[in-house]
């Protein structure tokens, strides 16, 4: 059985520095830092939002559980388990 991952193991994750990717329904996103920034994007389509400065964590975090996806924060994403089976990588 998969080990279920909720938004507190994302969180505490994101605030140690440590990069995202999953799916969700079909689409492959990502949470990254580059260029002195933490960025989301859906590297399906290649949309990308900058959240914050790579050292406000709390901002990050912040901002990432708030984030939308086809109108679901990506908080709910998690917690609900909606986040495609299998495609869960903390980099």
């Amino acid at each position: 059985m998969p080990e279920i991952i909720t938004f507190d193991i994302i969180s505490d994750s994101l605030s140690h520095g440590r990069e995202l990717e999953f799916g969700y329904r079909g689409k492959q996103y990502s949470v990254t830092n580059s260029g002195g920034d933490w960025h989301f994007c859906c590297d399906s389509d290649g949309n990308t939002v900058t959240l914050c400065h790579i050292d406000d964590f709390d901002a990050l975090v912040h901002k990432v559980s708030c984030q939308l996806i086809d109108g679901v924060t990506i908080a709910e994403i998690f917690d609900r388990q909606l986040y495609d089976a299998g495609t869960v990588y903390i980099l």
